[in-house]
């Protein structure tokens, strides 16, 4: 779909302006100073910087009475507050560094630094951004109409390349800590510090393109200023192919009706469609079926080399590679590749959240992965499954610390539980609870629920205290790892494993469910004398709690990433089991208010 012309509300002011410069015509620029002989300022970090090499030409000087920075207002305003007062300061900040001389523009036309961020700001997709917010189209066209008079207006060019600036530092601070700082929208993605992310020291930006002379210094510095971690760069390549799949393949896959599975070895209609979307990602060579009882070939056939990719493409898509290609299969293969370049484009922004951390050892659990690692040096060395909250409980996003583990834990249980699932159970059956381990209290007072009727205030669940004893079917489990914060979200050992052969584990109440509690535990104890896998299965098997506290404690941080580049260079995809993707998407392609994406 053809994306709308978007028209800002700036550029009118911006054409006043020129409209009144150009009917003066020729006014004397007598505001230039000949650019300096010597090298410009020195960035304060000049680490794999290229030498700088001096422009050619004349800078423009600023009138500070003329132009106060500190008066100006902003002609690319976004919704962020905190985002508009940031560039708004790094504008003043640089031109106070830079001697109060233009940077871009120079008395015969825009310089080279200028053509280098033009290009960057018009590909700024390759990042996962919309070149629309930037709107460097309307700035050419206005930097067109000022040089075609000579000699140009002195103000005309001073107001411009503050425009260009404008659009370099919100350019840069999307890259360092990305467009969006609402995230989700709603409570459950929780941004610790949104607004003081530690990824870069401050106005580092500001410091650099005060020192910078080539166009290689600003693509160095455009490096420098987004995330360092390799897991980003590898994003960014990805992104990259989805886009030049996308422009390759501009007609339109039909989607593949979902009715039946399609299994090995049977014929279907719809092979010759799956054959051609595979082909882009994970069927690379590919020889044509042939019917062995006649030797022609049969190209509706799901033969072995279809079924090997298939199974490729179910892995990436944290599927089980059992070669069926039923619903859920096809509903990732039916998805559009502008739609998978989105998410990648996601996920990239997604990235640009995080905050810098100097951390040794971390564990972090991908919600939509069902998948918690723990990193040591940066590196993965303890992996297992999860179980997550459900939609309608989603687990938090969020950062925290893993403290203390207690074997053998009771199970207060929330109030939320009590009203929409025990008492329910009880009014149907007072006798359900009896043998299942819990006891119950109200007011303090224990109380015998198969002997209450379970109507009027009785069955108010504030009244009510319900914990659950230790015991194999507690439903924590036998352990519990627990966290700081104080939303009663903690890692937790489960009654019912059998769950974690499932695909699709978004099914617990908001904690995160363990598949493996013993090996953490006895993991995160190594260190701790008289802990072996031995005595954590013992204590796993007490009749009451035992609280452990770690010398060695763990930032933990749950994470919601559906895209990323495994370390054998797979591109994956998940699930968005919690709907944040078009959510954030819409956000992350709206300029002023506008979509540009079609979502």
């Amino acid at each position: 779909m053809k994306q709308p012309s978007l028209l800002p509300v700036y550029k009118y002011t911006t054409w006043a302006l020129l409209v009144l410069v150009l009917a003066s015509c020729h006014k004397d620029l007598t505001q230039v100073q000949q650019s300096p002989k010597t090298a410009l300022p020195v960035v304060t970090d000049t680490t794999a910087l290229p030498a700088p090499v001096l422009l050619a030409g004349k800078s423009v000087l600023i009138d500070s009475f003329k132009h106060p920075l500190d008066k100006r207002k902003l002609l690319l305003p976004v919704k962020d507050a905190y985002q508009n007062k940031k560039v708004q300061q790094k504008i003043q900040g640089f031109y106070t560094a830079n001697g109060y001389k233009t940077k871009w523009l120079d008395d015969v036309g825009p310089n080279s630094l200028y053509t280098a961020l033009a290009e960057e700001l018009s590909h700024a997709d390759r990042y996962g951004l919309s070149p629309e917010e930037y709107d460097i189209r309307e700035l050419d066209h206005l930097l067109e109409a000022v040089y075609r008079v000579q000699p140009p207006a002195a103000d005309l060019i001073v107001e411009l390349d503050m425009q260009i600036t404008e659009a370099f530092f919100l350019f840069t601070t999307h890259l360092t800590e990305g467009k969006l700082t609402r995230a989700a929208g709603n409570n459950i993605w929780i941004r610790n510090n949104s607004n003081s992310i530690a990824r870069k020291t401050p106005d580092l930006d500001v410091q650099m393109l005060a020192g910078i002379a080539t166009p290689g210094q600003l693509a160095e510095m455009i490096r420098r200023v987004q995330p360092a971690s390799e897991q980003y760069g590898r994003l960014q390549r990805a992104l990259e192919e989805y886009r030049a799949l996308e422009k390759t393949n501009t007609t339109a896959f039909p989607v593949i009706p979902v009715t039946e599975k399609i299994k090995p070895d049977e014929r279907h209609a719809a092979i010759p469609v799956l054959r051609r979307k595979l082909s882009l990602t994970d069927l690379k060579i590919y020889t044509m079926p042939v019917d062995t009882t006649t030797g022609m070939v049969d190209s509706l056939l799901y033969d072995a080399e279809l079924v090997s990719a298939v199974k490729w493409f179910q892995l990436r898509h944290g599927l089980t590679p059992d070669g069926i290609v039923g619903e859920r299969t096809l509903r990732f293969l039916n998805q559009p590749l502008k739609d998978k370049a989105d998410i990648l484009a996601l996920n990239l922004e997604r990235m640009r959240w995080i905050p810098e951390r100097n951390e040794n050892s971390c564990i972090r659990v991908n919600v939509p992965e069902y998948m918690l690692r723990i990193y040591e040096n940066q590196k993965p060395e303890f992996e297992m499954k999860v179980i997550v909250g459900a939609p309608n409980k989603a687990t938090p996003i969020f950062d925290d610390v893993l403290k203390n583990i207690v074997f053998s834990p009771t199970w207060t249980v929330p109030t939320s539980i009590i009203r929409e699932e025990i008492i329910p159970h009880l009014k149907k059956d007072p006798q359900y609870y009896a043998e299942k381990n819990y006891a119950f209290y109200r007011g303090g007072v224990a109380i015998d629920p198969s002997t209450e009727v379970w109507e009027g205030e009785n069955a108010n669940p504030y009244q009510l205290r319900v914990v659950q004893q230790p015991g194999a079917d507690n439903s924590l489990g036998r352990v519990k790892f627990l966290l700081t914060n104080d939303m009663s979200i903690y890692l937790h050992d489960t009654p019912n494993h059998r769950l974690f052969n499932k695909d699709y584990r978004a099914l617990s109440h908001g904690c995160v469910r363990l598949d493996e509690p013993a090996r953490f535990a006895a993991y995160l104890l190594r260190n701790q004398p008289g802990w072996s896998m031995a005595s954590v299965q013992k204590a796993m098997d007490g009749n009451a709690p035992a609280g452990i506290p770690l010398k060695k404690q763990y930032p933990v941080h749950l994470e919601y990433f559906t895209a990323w580049v495994d370390d054998n260079g797979l591109i994956n995809f998940r699930e968005d089991i919690y709907g944040f993707d078009k959510q954030q998407l819409r956000e992350l392609y709206t300029v002023r208010g506008s979509s540009v994406a079609g979502l």
